[in-house]
């Protein structure tokens, strides 16, 4: 009996061990690409008309898209990086690392990226290096690094700025709710801008969101302001089903109250 109690123990222990091993021998997922970059849809579109009548939904649009331009511009290659590695096969390094390497394509210049992903206790950790050829080139260097829960629910990312200021940018903190974003919010984490001066920016913070209410989507802003030189607080909310919504700022309505706008973005009274 005590013979077939060890064999029994032994065989549990090789099988949980075999499924650990191959547990590992499978790639971990790479974060959906909104973890890093929202999609504001229409809302950030704000080449449209600047008609008086769509003052509520302009202000709220340019707004949006300030940030949308922060990572669209100063984060482009990373974030072409990103998309790609996803499309990409993987290598494996050893039990618990991986690696995909691939050129970024879609611009003059030429990049190559190798995302390598690491298996830690309860999460991920994800490092993205990023060389360049050609007029201006660099060697890789890490632009952004990040971590993601085992479950894909939740994560953390850190831009640095380029590889001439490789610096902390933005941080961003991200979680997933029924297969979408839940929550994200960027945090400006810059102390000095390209001219080696203080970078006022720093502390500002974009939090996106999703509720259970008429507007289902909520924006709160606290950012630095040029024109008055201090933080100004904007929260912003609009539905994505018709893109209907209201803003409040006081620094910009020097009131507190919200201010509306309908489906075609005119102004309207709110309810």
């Amino acid at each position: 009996m005590k013979h077939l109690f060890t064999a029994a123990l032994l065989l549990l222990l090789f099988s949980s061990c075999k499924d650990e091993v191959e547990q590992f021998n499978e790639a971990p997922k790479i974060p959906p690409v909104e973890t890093m970059v929202i999609d504001f849809g229409k809302m950030a579109d704000y080449t449209k008309s600047a008609a008086f009548s769509k003052t509520n939904w302009l202000y709220s649009a340019t707004t949006v898209g300030t940030w949308n331009m922060i990572i669209g511009t100063t984060f482009a290659v990373p974030v072409a990086a990103f998309h790609k590695a996803i499309e990409t096969e993987h290598t494996v390094v050893d039990n618990v690392t991986w690696q995909w390497e691939y050129e970024v394509t879609g611009f003059t210049s030429k990049y190559f990226a190798r995302l390598v992903g690491q298996l830690q206790t309860d999460e991920i950790k994800w490092e993205m290096y990023i060389s360049k050829e050609g007029i201006d080139s660099f060697d890789e260097f890490l632009w952004f690094e990040g971590t993601s829960k085992i479950d894909g629910l939740s994560g953390h990312w850190t831009l640095y700025h380029s590889a001439v200021f490789p610096e902390k940018t933005v941080e961003i903190d991200w979680k997933r709710e029924n297969e979408e974003l839940g929550e994200i919010k960027y945090t400006y984490v810059r102390e000095k801008n390209d001219m080696r001066e203080t970078d006022y920016f720093n502390g500002s913070t974009l939090t996106y969101g999703l509720q259970d209410e008429e507007f289902d989507i909520y924006v709160n802003i606290h950012a630095w302001d040029t024109n008055t030189s201090q933080f100004n607080d904007t929260f912003i909310e609009w539905s994505r089903s018709n893109y209907t919504g209201r803003v409040k700022a006081e620094n910009f309505y020097s009131d507190n109250n919200w201010h509306c706008w309908d489906a075609e973005g005119n102004d309207i009274e709110c309810n």
